[in-house]
């Protein structure tokens, strides 16, 4: 088997700058969902349809395909097909064709089609001309009509502006995924006509032409009838992502991972996870993001081209973008980790803390109301509260270095470039501009005048 995948359309009741094709779903452009199901199927090779935008659509999915260019972008689905003659006329096996805008297709379902196809030949000594993905829908507006002989037989599908009122009665409904034998679809492709009323050249007219001819043409009904939900507007979009979404969801929890309100839970098709994770409402994880075993994601977080490590608890309302957090490590809550930060293995990093490209060691503490910014801190640091790195000078940005087991006390001013050493002692309320050695001790504080009675008098004139 081949494939070829549609693309080349230009969409535009999306009203968008940006191709149909590449417009996202749950973080991944709609044709990528489509070619991950195309690629289950395991076929010779896959070719793609461009047209309108041709460069941004080659450029999004890469090397690996063979791209035809369909001249017409407007000129229809058979016009498509035709374009890319030259990959199949010679071909004598099956086509797999389905369009870039069907992204909720599923991978088993292309399998099991094929399987049709073999068991047809095997036990009913007919070979498939045409086999076409359809479903019954409560209400089919908008889709071809699936116009059928019996329980299998498919007469010929009629596209919705073409039906008649008995026709659009029908809720079986074409998905748009097609599997043809090539030597047939050769024969009969040359005898489409574009519509009278769109003059589109309709692939799906072929399988009238095949029906005459006396071909064996069939549909396979889709277990999920979702599997057929095409994308022709934004609220199209946003219906089939819902769908994408709740199956990512899904897959997750049968993976032994617990999901609370899961539907307001955000996560992407990239995100990858371990086991026994739990997440808890209103998260949303993003982008290139590994979740490990035993990791807890509280209430209201939003994580991105993260690693959360083994065990590590993410308290309520964090931030976590292009960090890594550690096993065992605990952020949170309401703090925001960010820029290629490293939490090391049983550090915490809590309440309002923000920490910026910086490496946190193994079990430091940094509990309230702190930032730290492009600072190295090894591990068993004590971080007080209201600590801040101070490492903008106003044109450049500049490191600090905390060595292991030192103390920085409350409320106190770090100003880099420093060094802080290993053993020391920063006194709550320090401003601290130079490197302190070893097991010092660090005070700078100004001078406590107390003025009797005076405090009645400001209070009381």
């Amino acid at each position: 088997m081949r494939a070829l995948v549609l693309a080349a359309g230009v969409g535009s009741r999306f009203k968008s700058q940006v191709p149909k094709p590449l417009h996202p779903i749950v973080g991944m452009p709609m044709i990528w969902h489509v070619l991950q199901t195309v690629k289950s199927a395991n076929p010779q090779s896959i070719a793609i349809i461009v047209g309108h935008e041709a460069e941004r659509i080659k450029a999004a999915c890469g090397d690996g395909y063979i791209y035809f260019k369909q001249d017409n972008p407007k000129g229809g689905t058979g016009d498509a097909v035709l374009s890319a003659i030259d990959y199949w006329r010679d071909f004598d096996d099956y086509l797999l064709v389905i369009n870039a805008d069907t992204p909720l297709v599923l991978p088993q379902t292309i399998q099991s089609m094929l399987r049709y196809i073999k068991l047809v030949k095997e036990y009913e000594n007919k070979l498939i001309s045409g086999l076409l993905l359809s479903a019954n829908l409560p209400d089919p507006t908008g889709y071809g009509r699936v116009i059928k002989e019996g329980p299998d037989k498919v007469l010929k599908i009629v596209e919705e502006k073409d039906a008649s009122p008995e026709e659009r009665a029908v809720s079986e409904v074409n998905s748009g995924v097609y599997i043809f034998y090539c030597p047939h679809l050769l024969e009969t492709i040359f005898k489409l006509k574009p519509s009278a009323i769109t003059n589109e050249v309709y692939l799906t007219e072929v399988f009238e032409i095949m029906s005459n001819r006396g071909y064996e043409v069939r549909a396979f009904s889709a277990s999920d009838p979702t599997e057929v939900l095409g994308v022709n507007t934004r609220w199209d979009l946003a219906i089939v992502e819902n769908v994408a979404r709740l199956r990512i969801l899904e897959r997750i929890a049968k993976e032994g991972n617990s999901i609370h309100q899961p539907e307001s839970v955000w996560v992407e098709a990239s995100v990858e996870f371990g086991a026994e994770v739990e997440i808890f409402p209103d998260v949303t994880i993003t982008g290139n993001t590994r979740i490990s075993d035993r990791a807890i994601i509280g209430r209201g977080c939003i994580i991105h081209n993260s690693l959360i490590g083994e065990g590590a608890i993410i308290e309520p309302y964090s931030v976590i973008k292009d960090s890594t957090i550690k096993a065992g490590a605990r952020v949170g809550p309401f703090a925001h980790i960010r820029n290629n930060s490293i939490i090391g293995e049983d550090s915490h990093i809590g309440n309002f803390v923000e920490v910026k490209s910086s490496s946190i060691g193994r079990q430091v503490f940094a509990k309230h109301l702190s930032y730290i910014g492009n600072a190295t801190i090894e591990e068993k640091v004590n971080v007080g509260a209201g600590v801040v790195f101070a490492n903008f000078d106003g044109k450049k940005k500049h490191e600090c270095k905390v060595k292991r087991n030192a103390f920085i006390g409350s409320n106190s001013l770090i100003i880099a470039p420093i060094v802080i050493g290993e053993k020391a002692f920063i006194a709550g309320g320090s401003v601290v501009n130079k490197d302190i050695p070893d097991g010092a001790l660090a005070i700078s504080r100004p001078t406590l005048k107390i003025k009797e009675e005076l405090g009645f008098k400001k209070l009381n004139p």
